[in-house]
């Protein structure tokens, strides 16, 4: 289902990418300038900057004429009263302000002009032959026309059907800008009809009622556009006939940005000002809009899908992800585990025993592996009431020293307690020099030549100095390895389960069991890969090292002579 959604929404953003790039490469036709005759600028198919740019051709519009000398001495005091000051003859309507002397749709307040009338832009979509046309809204019928309904509404009673004051007034798809009629002064009639509609003083008689009324027209320099059904800014030059030239000093002063230093004819005129749109076509075009398509929130129907659909994926995926996650969270509890597995209560209570036991197992053996480790290791498998067996500390202070120097029999000084003599002289010949060890004569306290130095690795003595140990290599457990006892719970399970019918119960004891042998083996391949490796006994003096072992001490000579003090 979820790889369904997924390429549903593939396919859709594909198919608004492909569509946007085709609506982008549409090339628009030229719409004024060399090879065009007389054109419309300006109105409903222009964007904010195409707006702007249609008020800068209009601009060089004034110019064109003003150098042609099309222009009378009234078209110059309008475009100094109205076009200069930015204002507008009977001001412009809501939602739209005067430019130049013409109204146009205010785009920060998200307005656009369609048949004449600002429009908003979520609303521009739906705006049809009403407005188009400039229907009025059709009377109400009267309530006698209408009955109720049995299953409730109402509809035109039978019986009026055919009454005229009962039947749904309709209007042509018809306007007729020629003949829109305004009291005089009335502008708010006439802008109802076209925001660039004014009541002029031109007076005409109407053919309904007989009586002469003033006209609505456009403003100067527009015309109605039958096309778009709105008045519009009228570009009357020919420029069908016309080539291209380079730009020259004319451009600039119908750019308005020189002033005339000589008279141009009315060719040169033309054929620059032709020249000088047609360089701006490329760039009106590029701010043409297009067709009107209804927007959500600013997309259209096919942005606002594709972004349900994508919304909707990415809601679900997360859903599904929190729903795994629950449930691999609920799964760590062994109660639901069991429970999900269609256990009742009583193999839920004896796979819990099970548990129980084997924790039980468990603790035992990791205390005999701490035994079997320390007796690898070359240490006592016991160690009742402290120390074990054969420990001897680090030696503290100095070795004793034996009973001391035999002292003097004889009374009087040589006879007081515990006074040793100074020797005097010096000992016979072979005798060796006292604090200064001879040859063939041990001196106390220092290992002699060619005895091995404790703690230091001497030929012909292993280990380095440390006595051999005889530690025993790898000690298997005492039950001889992974057994029937180490499995005797999940064994006992998977009994229960298979004597009983449970097969829920069965298959987690197996499991059970398989997965503790296969533990049990890699541990003791551990234990037997470290013994491998030769690991080193512990140092001197402490447990399973050597015992520190001290020279015996010498009497001294007897027959030294001592000095005397």
């Amino acid at each position: 289902m979820e790889k369904r959604t997924l390429s549903l929404v593939t396919v859709l953003l594909l198919a608004a990418a492909v569509q946007a790039e085709e609506e982008k490469n549409i090339t628009l036709p030229k719409p004024f300038g060399i090879g065009i005759g007389p054109a419309y600028i300006g109105g409903r198919d222009t964007d904010e900057e195409g707006t702007e740019l249609s008020l800068k051709i209009y601009q060089q519009y004034i110019m064109f004429k003003r150098l042609s000398s099309m222009n009378l001495q009234e078209d110059e005091q309008y475009y100094s009263r109205w076009t200069k000051k930015g204002e507008c003859i009977g001001a412009c309507p809501q939602y739209s302000h005067c430019k130049k002397g013409i109204c146009v749709c205010k785009p920060e307040d998200s307005r656009i002009q369609v048949y004449g009338r600002c429009f908003s832009n979520s609303t521009a979509y739906f705006v049809g032959d009403k407005e188009k046309y400039r229907k009025p809204t059709p009377p109400a019928r009267p309530e006698w026309c209408f009955c109720e309904k049995k299953n409730g509404g109402r509809d035109v009673c039978p019986e009026n059907k055919r009454r005229e004051e009962c039947q749904v007034v309709t209007y042509p798809n018809n306007f007729d800008h020629n003949t829109q009629y305004c009291m005089g002064g009335d502008h708010s009639h006439c802008l109802g009809k076209d925001i660039n509609m004014f009541c002029s003083s031109n007076q005409v008689q109407d053919q309904t009622t007989g009586q002469v009324k003033n006209l609505c027209q456009c403003r100067k320099d527009m015309k109605f556009d039958t096309k778009n059904m709105e008045c519009r800014i009228r570009i009357d030059v020919d420029c069908t006939y016309e080539n291209k030239e380079k730009e020259g000093d004319l451009t600039w002063i119908l750019k308005g940005r020189d002033e005339p230093e000589k008279e141009y004819t009315l060719a040169e005129i033309k054929t620059a000002f032709c020249n000088l749109i047609d360089a701006e076509s490329a760039e009106y075009n590029a701010h043409i809009v297009g067709e009107f398509t209804y927007s959500i929130l600013g997309l259209s129907i096919g942005g606002f899908i594709a972004v349900c659909c994508i919304t909707c994926v990415t809601a679900c995926c997360c859903c599904k992800c929190c729903e795994k996650v629950k449930a691999k969270i609920r799964a760590l509890d062994p109660r639901n585990a069991m429970r999900d597995a269609g256990m009742g209560p009583g193999t839920q209570m004896a796979a819990l025993g099970a548990v129980a036991a084997g924790e039980y197992m468990e603790n035992r053996n990791d205390k005999q592996d701490e035994a079997r480790v320390a007796a690898m290791q070359g240490q006592s498998m016991g160690m009742p009431g402290g120390a074990p067996p054969g420990y001897a500390p680090v030696p503290e202070g100095y070795p004793d020293q034996g009973a001391g120097y035999p002292q003097d029999q004889r009374g009087g000084y040589g006879g007081q307690e515990g006074y040793a003599p100074v020797p005097t002289g010096y000992p016979p010949a072979g005798y060796p020099q006292p604090g200064y060890p001879q040859p063939g004569y041990e001196q106390p306290g220092y290992p002699q030549p060619g005895y091995p130095q404790p703690g230091y690795p001497q030929p012909g003595y292993p280990q380095g100095g440390y006595p051999p140990q005889g530690q025993p290599g790898y000690i298997p457990p005492a039950d001889g390895g992974p057994g029937i006892m180490n499995m005797a719970p999940e064994l006992a399970l998977a009994g229960a389960g298979a004597f009983t019918g449970n097969a829920a119960m069965a298959g987690l004891g197996v499991v059970a069991a398989a997965e503790k042998m296969g533990a049990e083996e890699d541990k003791e391949d551990r234990f037997r890969a470290a013994v491998m490796k030769g690991v080193p006994p512990p140092p001197m003096g402490y447990a399973g090292g050597a015992q520190p072992s001290y020279p015996q001490n010498q009497p001294p000579y007897a027959e030294a002579n001592y000095p005397r003090q």
